[in-house]
């Protein structure tokens, strides 16, 4: 076989290849679960979004008012904490909003994607809440330590109520997540079974 004749047979099987009809088409089932992924994740980031302003608006108006010496150490460590908070959604939603290709597989990849996200957000919440716990508990004893009339903490009992409360809510939405996902994670290999196999 000369180099002329293998050429050709290569330019033959291209253009063979390249007539050949491709499928892309993704079932109107996965499409209609993506979608509501997506508009899922949009509510979320809208609650998100209003959130964060009006809690630190809250927050900045409370310091503010008080006229405490450490106030901009106070804003400080509200903002860093807002700061963690922040970077972890906006680098755990990177890589959500679309799939790589318009297949059902990459689709069905996506959205299983989504699902172990949400699943990480959850124990970053458990993680987010130890540290401002641990921040709160070691600033009151700072603040016992340098002036026992001016606790950071000025009712304890309070205080500990709304912990709790925090804990019980993100105990319950913790339990609700992992459900769901477990559940629509099921239905997607369903999806899967139907129309990748």
């Amino acid at each position: 076989m000369n180099k002329a004749s293998s050429e050709e047979q290569w330019s033959e099987l291209e253009t063979l290849w390249k007539q050949q009809q491709v499928s892309t088409k993704v079932p109107t089932a996965i499409l209609k679960w993506v979608r509501r992924q997506e508009r899922r994740m949009r509510f979320v980031i809208v609650s998100e979004v209003i959130t964060w302003i009006v809690l630190a608006l809250f927050i900045v108006k409370t310091v503010l008012e008080r006229n405490l010496a450490d106030v901009s150490i106070r804003l400080f460590f509200v903002f860093s904490i807002f700061a963690l908070g922040i970077g972890f959604s906006i680098v755990n939603r990177r890589g959500l909003w679309g799939p790589l290709e318009e297949t059902a597989k990459a689709y069905i990849d996506l959205a299983l994607l989504r699902l172990r996200r949400k699943r990480r957000e959850i124990n970053f919440c458990w993680f987010y809440l130890l540290i401002q716990l641990v921040i709160f508990a070691v600033w009151h004893f700072i603040s016992i330590e340098i002036d026992p009339n001016a606790p950071f903490i000025k009712d304890p009992k309070k205080a500990l109520l709304v912990t709790l409360g925090v804990t019980a809510f993100l105990s319950l939405y913790s339990y609700y997540v992992y459900w769901r996902t477990g559940r629509e994670k099921a239905s997607l290999e369903d999806l899967q079974k139907k129309y990748l196999n």
